[in-house]
């Protein structure tokens, strides 16, 4: 098992060889995703990565693997967003809820 910043830091380390497309608002992005496609395993990973960006969590090394070349790029946009804290804590927690939502 890897803590979220294990994970996240293996994510780091995948994406840093790719180039992939800036993500306008990584947020509202990654609710869509994981709205348009709740059933799927990877909005299901989304949704647990949405939430340990914020609570923290622990992830399998292979889940790294779950996910898409763009998906990957995106949760780095949100970890990126993250730390900028340009966004309120009551934004976090409402992408949070709605994916949660989504997911059920």
């Amino acid at each position: 098992m890897l803590s979220a910043t294990e994970f996240f830091e293996v994510l780091r380390h995948v994406v840093g060889f790719r180039e992939q497309p800036a993500v306008a608002d990584p947020l509202q992005h990654a609710v869509a995703q994981i709205s348009d496609n709740p059933a799927f395993a990877q909005s299901r990973l989304l949704t647990r990565i949405l939430v340990a960006i914020v609570r923290g969590g622990e992830f399998r090394r292979a889940e790294a693997a779950a996910l898409d070349s763009a998906t990957k790029a995106l949760v780095i946009a949100l970890l990126d967003l993250r730390l900028a804290a340009t966004r309120s804590q009551q934004d976090w927690n409402g992408a949070i809820e709605a994916a949660e939502a989504a997911s059920a």
